[in-house]
């Protein structure tokens, strides 16, 4: 099954895929509102309020998907005509990605391989979806995107055992780690964080859509390929991160509670070089999708 968050005919809404034809799934929800009293607190609800508020989310959608099928209802929901997804978390608490998770990216940027994770924080005023545009910063000599593996928590996880890490995942998206490369570099060499570098806005495309586990039986076997202008500057494989995702839930949420909502980017692979006014970035992983954006 697919989550999004989308816009059709100017109305925002939770999208839901079983197969290939797309659902309203808010006018579901809405329809059924005395099953779900905290739509009273959310009256037009969010991706991430759907993960706040359904505890065994993939088996909830999946059961309202085979009630709406049987009882002759789904036609009613179905989307007809063009829509435009959206990010599909768009006030994440967090955005936490990986450092150095792939050997090659570390030894091109000049650092050996780390021996635990390093992680780092992304603003979530940097969010954009697919289709918007990443704005080149004024001041900024060069901007680089990185495709990464997205995977996005959906229970509250705190002090999580690696063996149970996977049971608090509710499905994973494509993450542009969109970075201020001069910028970073010059922070690192003063020992300042890499916040402002990473988290300008429109730094962190997201989407197109969260593929939930159910379609993705190995997240640990996807292909990465990024694109500039039809050209490939990254590809390579999830099997190639340093650091699997079981320990990195584990080893993160020894640190911090990870919400419902947060987006993990796992980290990207070797070929980082930068992007210009006027190019278009696209990121691919099977099972997922492409994330496409524009740099103005």
């Amino acid at each position: 099954m697919r989550l999004g968050y989308a816009l059709h005919n100017g109305r925002a809404f939770i999208a839901l895929a079983h197969g290939q034809q797309w659902i309203d799934f808010s006018r579901v929800l809405q329809s059924h509102a005395d099953q779900f009293p905290w739509l009273r607190l959310h009256p037009q609800p969010t991706v991430v309020d759907l993960l706040e508020n359904i505890p065994n989310l993939l088996r909830t959608l999946d059961s309202w998907f085979t009630q709406l099928v049987k009882a002759g209802e789904i036609e009613a929901y179905h989307i007809t005509g063009q829509m435009q997804f959206s990010a599909p978390v768009t006030r994440a608490s967090k955005i936490l990605a990986l450092g150095r998770n792939y050997r090659a990216h570390a030894e091109e940027s000049g650092y050996s391989v780390p021996d635990e994770p390093i992680f780092f924080a992304k603003a979530s005023s940097s969010i954009i979806g697919p289709g918007a545009d990443i704005v080149y910063p004024e001041g900024v000599q060069r901007v680089d995107p990185e495709i990464e593996l997205g995977v996005v928590i959906g229970q509250r996880a705190k002090s999580v055992p690696e063996e149970k890490a996977m049971e608090y995942i509710a499905g994973y998206t494509i993450v542009n780690d969109v970075t201020a490369r001069d910028m970073q570099r010059n922070d690192i060499q003063k020992g300042k964080p890499w916040l402002r570098s990473k988290s300008f806005d429109t730094f962190c495309p997201i989407g197109p859509y969260i593929v939930l586990t159910d379609e993705i039986s190995d997240p640990h076997n996807l292909e990465l390929t990024l694109r500039v202008n039809g050209e490939i500057r990254q590809r390579s494989n999830t099997a190639m991160c340093l650091f699997k995702i079981p320990y990195l839930i584990a080893y993160i949420s020894r640190h911090m509670t990870l919400e419902p909502g947060d987006v993990i980017a796992t980290g990207t692979p070797e070929g980082i070089a930068p992007i210009h006014r006027g190019d278009v970035v696209e990121c691919t992983i099977t099972g997922i999708g492409s994330l496409v954006n524009r740099v103005v």
